[in-house]
């Protein structure tokens, strides 16, 4: 039986460098994202990509915590009212594409990248994922 919950971590702290910013990473992930479409590219246009960055690696903590506890946060909520309908409008493809970017460059930065390290993501950034989109659906 597989612990992808384990895999996850051991996949987390490498990617992020034992939880200290990995600025080369997460930048990479918005290298990527960025470039998957002009839509996305366009949402980006005006932004403070540093301060972005620093949200970035802050959300993805807050999805775990969400995952492990499934209780949202202050965070949790505010990251998905901002992600609603009133405001960013982020769609379902959005989101997918998201997803995808991140796993393109955890394939460059985990030494230990495979299927079942993408499926562990997958797996515990999910319920976090369907929450925004439910919430984005109510907002």
């Amino acid at each position: 039986m597989k612990d992808y919950v384990d895999i996850f971590n051991a996949s987390f702290a490498r990617a992020l460098q034992n939880d200290s910013f990995n600025c080369d990473f997460i930048s990479r992930f918005y290298d990527i994202f960025v470039g998957k479409s002009d839509e996305v590219a366009k949402l980006f246009g005006d932004t403070n990509m540093s301060a972005q960055k620093t949200m970035l690696h802050d959300s993805l903590h807050y999805m775990v915590e969400f995952f492990t506890s499934a209780k949202t946060g202050p965070h949790m909520e505010s990251i998905a009212r901002i992600h609603g309908r009133r405001e960013l409008g982020i769609s379902d493809e959005m989101y997918d594409l998201w997803l995808e970017s991140l796993m393109e460059a955890l394939k460059e930065f985990d030494p230990e990248f495979n299927d079942q390290v993408e499926l562990a993501w997958r797996l515990v950034l999910s319920p976090g994922i369907t929450y925004m989109k439910f919430v984005r659906d109510r907002m």
